[in-house]
């Protein structure tokens, strides 16, 4: 009689914790950056760019992926240019496309972007704008973000203009 009363109990509270459980994981959409960078999201989730800074030698790393941060998405842009603005000054970074024999990527088909400044050694932080890019056959200007923090539930400064 006991052991009823105890299922009667434990039944219903261990099939709600697993509902809760299962409902949390569907609500909570995270990404996760394959090369363990920063994500600059592009539109409502249409596509990614993930940012993998090397301070110590100053190579920036740029790769196009999908909405969900889990497959490359090649671009035929002959360069990715991202404005930096840090403590001292702004400049603008022109990453080159990066070709892969494992993957078939080629410098006029690819989803990786790289450059090496000088002005990134010792970087651990500063504010950038990727000025255009063309993901999937949609274009985006101007896409501010915080590196390391990128854009995605970051709230912009009042000063950042809309454009």
């Amino acid at each position: 009689m006991k052991n009823e009363k105890t299922l009667k109990i434990l039944i219903p509270a261990v099939v709600m914790s697993l509902f809760l459980l299962l409902a949390s994981q569907v609500l909570a959409h995270e990404h996760h950056p394959p090369h363990h960078g920063t994500l600059v999201v592009l539109g409502e989730e249409f596509s990614h760019v993930e940012l993998l800074l090397d301070s110590f030698t100053g190579e920036l790393d740029a790769f196009v992926l999908d909405g969900e941060a889990e497959n490359p998405v090649r671009i035929s842009q002959p360069s990715l240019q991202i404005r930096v603005k840090d403590k001292k000054k702004d400049w603008t970074l022109k990453l080159k496309p990066i070709a892969n024999g494992l993957t078939g990527e080629t410098k006029g088909d690819t989803s990786q972007y790289q450059v090496v400044s000088l002005r990134l050694k010792g970087a651990s932080k500063f504010e950038g704008e990727i000025i255009s890019i063309k993901a999937k056959g949609t274009g985006f200007k101007n896409v501010w973000f915080l590196y390391p923090e990128g854009n995605e539930g970051v709230k912009k400064p009042e000063w950042v203009k809309e454009k």
